[in-house]
Parts: C-alpha cells; structure tokens; sequence
C-alpha cells in the first residue's frame, strides 16, 4: 500500500467574497512527483501558501505523513519535513553560496541563545559546517561555494535555491515556477536536477509550473485546477488528452 506523504480534504480559501481555491482534494504518495497546473489566477500559489502555513484555510484539512498540520505556523511545518521555493528567488543576496546554505541548515539546530553565548554549540556549528561542505558537494555547486549568491548565473541561482531547501531535510519539497525565466538548456538541466534529488535525497516533490514539457516529463501525476476547482488529474499521458484541460488552459498546441 502506498505511504501517503500529503493529503489536501476540501480545502477553501476564500478572501472576503472571492474564492480563491474551492473545495479542493489531492494527495501526494511516497516518492512521487506530482504538479499542480492551471491558468494564471487559478489559485495554485494559494494552495502551496496554504500548505506552508502562510495562510489559514477557511475550512479544510491538510495532513502531512497523516499529522494534520492545519494552520501551524510556517517554521513549524518547516520542522516537521516540508520545505520550499519561490517564483522570486529569494536568495540572500549579499551572501555566499556556502552562507545561504549554512542558514538553511540553522532552521535544524538544537542549540539556543544560552548555550550559543557559553559557545557551548560549537560542535554542533562545527557539524553543520560539514553538512553544508557535503550537501554543496553531492549537488555539484562546492566549486561556487564562495561566490555571491547572486552573482551567479540565473539557472545556477535556481538551483541554488532549491539545494538551500534540501538544507532543511524535508521529506516534501514544494517548487513554485522552478523553470520561470530559464532558457531551454537550463529547464532542462532543471528537470534532470529535480528527479535525481527525488532519488537521491529519497524526496516527494509537489510541482507548480507554467512550463508544460518540463510538467510532462518529471511528473508521475498532474491535478489541472481552473478558477481554484480541480477540473482534472491523472498520468501526464491523460492530462495531455483530457478535453476540459485542452479547452480550460493547454490548448492544443502546447503539448
């Protein structure tokens, strides 16, 4: 039987009188990769917000690995294994590639301000150290490690962030328009990077993306919502021919 990484039950989100996702139900399985696909405006960015604890749905429920994690604080569902990406990136601009690392890593640690003061903590700083060195080491970026972090190429910077994620260790990563603003060769350097994290970091990763064959080749399964209600979900396969998703947003071209 399938390990159910996270389920969405009903959710609404509603501000003042616009609904923004209506009764809305997804899960997401051990493993896979799973995108969220719509037209702009279709309340796909509301969903992942409401899934990281920015907002509060108006009724609705959200379990992660089956703890129902409705309405906890962003740091806390951080914690409890889901990290995430922005359609911004949001890189600490005027840090290294090492220091944006190391600062995701810092969400994990035990120490507080006492023991931090007696610098009773300096093992377990010693050891994120060493976890940022290995973690820049597996994805390939420690011969940028101390580069400004904005200096870098742009689909370098995407990366980057996404590796600033795994810092945290989630057991679910959400990405946000991961390929916005990339070119060809990088989307697709993009979507090979995505499924050998899946692999190699034993990662569920739930997708938002405007770039359709990047959506169709990584994805295991695609939920299509329009105007925040789900109209479709199945293969890439079946969303490529599901009539309602042509007609609502893929049109025929796209694929």
């Amino acid at each position: 039987m399938s390990n159910t990484i996270l389920r969405i039950d009903h959710l609404t989100m509603q501000f003042g009188g616009v609904v923004a996702v209506d009764n809305f139900s997804m899960h997401i399985d051990e493993g896979e990769i799973v995108a969220l696909i719509g037209p702009n405006g279709a309340g796909k960015t509301t969903a992942f917000n409401a899934v990281t604890g920015v907002y509060v749905p108006t009724s609705g429920a959200i379990k992660l690995m089956g703890e129902n994690i409705t309405g906890k604080r962003p740091d806390q569902i951080t914690k409890l294994g889901i990290a995430r990406t922005f359609q911004n990136i949001r890189l600490f601009s005027s840090m290294t590639v090492f220091e944006n690392v190391l600062t995701a890593h810092h969400l994990r640690r035990t120490s507080n301000v006492f023991t931090a003061t007696l610098r009773l903590n300096a093992a377990e700083e010693h050891q994120m150290r060493a976890d940022t060195d290995a973690l820049l080491k597996k994805v390939d970026l420690y011969d940028l490690k101390d580069e400004i972090a904005t200096s870098l190429p742009y689909g370098r910077q995407r990366l980057l962030e996404i590796v600033r994620a795994l810092a945290t260790k989630p057991k679910l990563l959400l990405l946000d328009e991961p390929a916005a603003g990339m070119n060809p060769q990088e989307t697709d350097e993009l979507g090979a990077f995505i499924r050998r994290i899946r692999d190699e970091f034993d990662l569920t990763i739930f997708i938002i993306e405007h770039h359709m064959n990047l959506v169709m080749e990584i994805s295991d399964r695609i939920y299509v919502i329009e105007f925040g209600k789900q109209i479709a979900e199945g293969t890439p396969n079946e969303i490529q021919n599901n009539e309602a998703v042509i007609a609502a947003y893929l049109g025929g071209d796209d694929l």
